[in-house]
């Protein structure tokens, strides 16, 4: 009798259980999918919009400091990004560069939706964003975590995961930064920019920024970005 009633229970608390689970998803699922203003889907696409806007300036700016688009671990007197002097290497990681993308973002994408002015029909409230960037070879990848409500006659529905693909080949223009570092830290080595050059479609161009200090420019035809190809600066220092 005591088996069969500890066996009853049981059976309680997993119905009960399987039960919770069940609207837990069914509650979130129609939180995040159903749409129940037709508006909402505006207010999806000027987001990602936004993040698209972003991401773009973003990138072009740390193209331009070497991975950074605040502050260069050892800038030259022209503010650029040294790679290697002194026989020590300062490229930053691939990590790195993704969380200077995902702060920027963070920091900038409020004012690019401005608060949702432009929507003033609709009562809309916003979260804290959190950004997660990621290097492909072939392009970004920005996974937004940004909490938008948006209501109008009684419905309310919530967005909150929004993700951007912005199409350059940043991994694969890092890598060869890698190699042309690697092989040109003594002297440069020009067989091997060329056959780097060569095998990943890039133009490489060198100009020397002072007796030491030679200005890497990497240049991809094949990434766009507001129709302009995009270009990675580095230096380094042969002193």
């Amino acid at each position: 009798m005591k088996k069969k009633a500890q066996l009853t229970i049981f059976i309680i608390v997993g119905i009960i259980l399987i039960a919770s689970i069940s609207v837990f998803f069914i509650f979130r699922n129609s939180l995040n999918q159903e749409v129940t203003n037709p508006e909402t889907e505006n207010i999806r696409n000027f987001v990602l919009g936004c993040i698209d806007e972003v991401g773009v300036e973003v990138i072009e700016q740390i193209g331009d400091g070497g991975g950074y688009y605040s502050s260069s671990n050892k800038p030259t007197n022209l503010g650029l990004a040294i790679y290697y002097s002194e026989n020590q290497n300062y490229i930053p990681s691939k990590k790195e560069i993704e969380e200077e993308i995902s702060l920027y973002v963070e920091e900038k994408l409020f004012f690019c939706t401005r608060n949702f002015v432009d929507f003033s029909e609709l009562d809309i409230s916003q979260g804290d964003i959190k950004v997660n960037s990621l290097i492909n070879d072939e392009e970004i990848v920005l996974d937004v975590d940004y909490f938008v409500s948006v209501s109008k006659d009684g419905n309310t529905d919530v967005l909150r995961d929004f993700e951007v693909k912005i199409p350059v080949r940043l991994g694969i223009i890092y890598n060869s930064i890698l190699e042309i570092v690697q092989s040109s830290r003594e002297d440069i080595c020009l067989s091997c920019i060329l056959d780097i050059s060569l095998r990943d479609d890039l133009y490489i161009d060198m100009n020397d920024l002072s007796e030491n200090e030679v200005m890497f420019v990497i240049r991809d035809e094949e990434s766009k970005l507001n129709n302009e190809s995009f270009e990675w600066v580095f230096v380094i220092d042969y002193e």
